[in-house]
């Protein structure tokens, strides 16, 4: 298995906000240079970590589902909004069923996905009524 070290993770994040941009661009970010990204960025293709625009994360971290229920009342773009902008978090979808919210997690362990399912808890204290956190095994 591939060993991802912080600059990996700190390439993926950039990536993860915008996958097309330049080479030139991730290096600033990152404070390394262009040659430093494009080397590994060509490992991290050739090791099936980044495939075509997409990051797959299976053994460098964790990914999870939470499925948030919300109380009457609660302004659910609001809440949505500000988990969005939160380290760790890809993307929130507000979805039918028993659930208002699903929130896509990236993170690093379970202690850090822990301290994030603290930190929404707290910042919406009355408005979340239930969690549910599912983990991904496998994508394909």
């Amino acid at each position: 298995m591939i060993e991802v070290d912080s600059l990996d993770r700190s390439i993926l994040s950039v990536l993860r906000n915008s996958s097309r941009l330049p080479f030139v661009e991730i290096a600033k970010q990152v404070g390394v240079t262009e040659r430093t990204v494009r080397t590994r960025m060509r490992r991290l293709e050739e090791e099936g970590i980044i495939r075509g625009y997409t990051i797959r994360e299976a053994g460098i971290g964790l990914t999870a589902l939470v499925r948030l229920k919300v109380g009457p009342g609660t302004e659910i773009g609001t809440l949505a909004g500000e988990y969005a902008t939160w380290n760790g978090v890809e993307c929130i979808y507000e979805i039918s069923g028993d659930a208002d919210l699903v929130a896509v997690i990236h993170i690093d362990d379970t202690i850090a996905l822990r301290t994030l399912l603290d930190k929404m808890w707290l910042a919406a204290p009355g408005e979340i009524t239930s969690t549910q956190t599912e983990l991904v095994l496998e994508q394909y």
